[in-house]
Order: structure tokens, then C-alpha cells, then sequence
């Protein structure tokens, strides 16, 4: 118990900007369970996001788009931006057109270039877009679905972390990858899994199951195309992967609602 304890509070103190000032124990036990944590943690997250989409629609009355910009910053503000920075070094790197060696330097180096920039507006707007035409269509489990998305996003991170070969030496990756207990960590993947079914079995909601098939198909892809591109896994893969992921499932609920 005590070691879960340890991973939720390592899961908020890197995975988000919550103010967790305190030194915790790094063993493989408590960052196993910090990953263990990160579905558990965007639960969290989409609750607050509810909670805002709640208090508009009794309150504010905020247009749609408008609220889907508060949203969309609001989902930044939570992450601290980590995962649009690796967005940002994946659009550098990969529209670098340069060897895997090249592409890995790109990925280390903190300046954002054209591409990157370009990325991050292309991400955000079609995010907007997204969530705009969610608010209009307003479908029945919307509340769910902002629950459900990113736990999903952080259970593909999940997956694609302990399948994954990290390819540096250096980072918070590689010293995470070197500490988890793979096992474990798929013992944690699998429990996600089971409560995602149930749910969606309780509600019966096929796109439960659309949501989370799209999710395992498109982690396995992913896998395999940093593998092509850079030889391996990165923390700024890992990040990228949440962002790509999160856009991939809202925009197939948009298409199939």
C-alpha cells in the first residue's frame, strides 16, 4: 500500500503540474506504481474537465467554441505542457528528413523549430475543432467519453512504455525503464482493461470498446513507426504519443456520433 501511495504522489509529481515539493522514494516498486497511477491520474484530470463543462452549463453559458478553447487550455494547464514538448520535438525531428541519429539530436534539443511550431498549431486547432463540435452534438455519454479519453492516452503511454526498447542512454525514460517491474506494470494494464470492459458492458456503449480497440491497434502502430523512424522509445515519444493518441480517439468519436 505504501508504495502505491508513493506512485500516485511520483505519478503527480511528473506527470502533471500539481505542486508535489517533496523528495519520495525512487525504488522499482513506487515508479512501477507511478505508472501504475497514470490512468488513474487522467480520471482525475477528466474530472475536473467535467466539473468546468458542468459549472458552464449551469453558469456561464459560454459558446462552444469558447468553451472548447477553455478546454483545450485547461487540459495544458493540468500537464504543464510535457506532453505538447514532445509533440513539439517530434514535429522537429521527424520533418527533419534526417538519418535516426539526426532525428534523436533534434529530439534533445529544447529550441522549438518551424515544424515543431507548426505541429503544435495543427494539434491544437484540430483539438478545438474537435471539442467544439462535441459541445454542439453534445452526445449522451459525453461525460464519460472526457473520462475515458484520457485514460486511454495514458494506458497507451503504459503499453508502449513496457513494449518499447528505450534508445538513449540518458533521461528520465531510460533510468524509468531501467526501474519498472514489467510484470507488474502489465498486471496494472490489465486491471485498466477489465474496468474499461465493465463499463462498457454497464452502459452499453459500444464505443467503450471501439475506443479501446482503436487505442491498442494504434499503440501497436506507433510502436513500430518510432522504431522505423528513431530505433526506439523517448520520453518525447512517450509524451508525443499522448497528444497523437487523445486526438486520434475524440476525432474517431466525432466521426462514428
Amino acid at each position: 500500500m505504501k508504495n502505491l501511495v508513493y506512485g500516485f504522489l511520483l505519478s503527480l509529481q511528473f506527470f502533471t503540474s500539481f505542486p508535489i515539493r517533496k523528495a519520495l522514494p525512487m525504488t522499482d516498486k513506487s515508479v512501477t506504481a507511478m505508472f501504475g497511477a497514470m490512468p488513474f491520474i487522467s480520471l482525475l484530470m477528466g474530472m475536473a474537465v467535467v466539473l468546468v463543462i458542468r459549472l458552464n452549463d449551469v453558469y456561464f453559458e459560454f459558446s462552444p467554441l469558447f468553451l472548447a478553447i477553455l478546454v483545450a487550455v485547461l487540459n495544458v494547464a493540468m500537464t504543464g505542457g510535457l506532453h505538447l514538448d514532445g509533440w513539439i520535438d517530434l514535429g522537429d525531428a521527424y520533418f527533419s528528413y534526417r538519418d535516426k541519429e539526426k532525428r534523436l539530436e533534434i529530439l534533445s534539443d529544447s529550441r522549438v523549430g518551424a515544424f515543431g511550431a507548426i505541429a503544435l498549431a495543427v494539434l491544437l486547432l484540430l483539438k478545438v475543432g474537435i471539442f467544439h463540435e462535441m459541445f454542439l452534438q453534445r452526445p449522451s455519454h459525453l461525460f464519460y467519453y472526457v473520462l475515458l479519453v484520457p485514460l486511454l492516452c495514458r494506458l497507451a503511454i503504459m503499453i508502449y512504455f513496457n513494449m518499447s526498447v528505450n534508445v538513449k542512454e540518458s533521461g528520465l525514460a531510460a533510468y524509468f525503464k531501467k526501474q519498472v517491474i514489467p510484470g507488474r506494470l502489465w498486471i496494472f494494464i490489465g486491471v485498466y482493461l477489465l474496468i474499461i470492459l465493465v463499463f462498457g458492458i454497464l452502459l452499453k456503449d459500444v464505443f467503450f470498446f471501439v475506443l479501446l480497440v482503436v487505442m491498442l491497434i494504434s499503440a501497436l502502430f506507433y510502436r513500430n513507426w518510432t522504431y522505423k523512424h528513431f530505433g526506439g522509445m523517448t520520453g518525447d515519444l512517450l509524451g508525443a504519443l499522448y497528444e497523437g493518441m487523445e486526438l486520434v480517439l475524440w476525432g474517431i468519436l466525432l466521426l462514428c456520433i
